[in-house]
């Protein structure tokens, strides 16, 4: 089902009698820059205060994903809904999505979302199905965000409840394959044009590498993160114990703060230009902020 949004700052206006439906996703290529940017290129901190509003909600958001069109989907678990912003942050339409909706992913043609409460992904276009459903056998949450993998033609999916790193195939039968174990409670991944992935947790091990060797390594001593996403050669996390953004270098595990004070910084996704999207679900807000190196 689609509706017009509820509760945003602004909202497209349909002929009456039409039902709005989201455009084909373009394409979501992993963003590269034209040389690595080190921790030295990161600016210096700031506060929630100085960052840039791009969207404020009516309703509390979760999870983000950018399209190759610069088109932005956010989740709002609470609102069973994914609301679809145009780039410059003016609402288009909002989809319902029941059961929880958490993370999004876009991938080929397809928008990816995960439903917490069912531990299920569902397809939500070109033709709408349910991919997959995870067992829960624990009394834990189930899926947080999710991801495309190297292709697009498969997806990441951290199961939160088993602590492992699952991926999904999104071409022909699903069939699951477990990638990786004893990740505590993992809730987001993100791959690097090496090929290696990088995994969050809201628990230690906190971040952590799977190589394309098959080895786990550690990285810093995160404790509570919720997104990672990898721009220009440096990592960018939330973090929701400290309630800041941060910049990490994938080889040394060092950080840099650049941005802090925001309450619960659920959501985190990287544009093409290198600006980074932030979700926030206590003040109902969309920020964004620039990577390292990025005017």
């Amino acid at each position: 089902m689609v509706a017009a949004i509820a509760g945003c700052a602004s909202a497209a206006t349909h002929p009456a009698g039409s039902t709005p439906t989201p455009g084909p996703a373009t394409p979501l290529t992993t963003p590269t820059a034209a040389a690595a940017i080190t921790l030295a290129g990161c600016p210096r901190p700031v506060t929630r205060a100085a960052l840039h509003v791009v969207h404020r909600f009516g309703f509390s958001p979760d999870d983000i994903a950018v399209d190759g069109s610069g088109r932005l989907w956010v989740s709002a678990r609470t609102a069973n809904q994914l609301v679809t912003l145009s780039a410059d942050g003016s609402a288009l339409e909002a989809t319902t999505v029941t059961g929880g909706p958490e993370g999004v992913a876009v991938g080929g043609s397809g928008i990816y979302v995960a439903q917490q409460t069912l531990n299920a992904i569902e397809e939500i276009t070109p033709q709408r199905h349910t991919v997959v459903t995870f067992p829960n056998r624990t009394a834990n949450a189930g899926i947080d965000g999710i991801s495309i993998g190297g292709t697009s033609q498969t997806l990441l999916v951290p199961d939160s409840p088993d602590g492992t790193l699952i991926e999904v195939s999104l071409v022909g039968p699903p069939n699951p394959q477990v990638m990786a174990t004893h990740l505590g409670r993992p809730v987001s991944a993100t791959v690097a044009p090496s090929g290696d992935i990088f995994i969050a947790s809201e628990s230690t091990p906190g971040l952590v590498v799977l190589t394309t060797s098959g080895s786990v390594r550690r990285i810093g001593g995160f404790t509570d993160l919720d997104e990672v996403v990898f721009y220009g050669g440096l990592l960018y996390v939330t973090e929701l114990n400290r309630h800041d953004v941060v910049a990490v270098d994938p080889a040394s595990g060092a950080s840099v703060v650049l941005t802090s004070n925001l309450p619960a910084p659920q959501g985190l996704a990287v544009t093409a230009s290198g600006i980074l999207e932030i979700a926030d679900a206590t003040t109902d807000t969309l920020y964004s902020l620039p990577t390292c190196g990025v005017a």
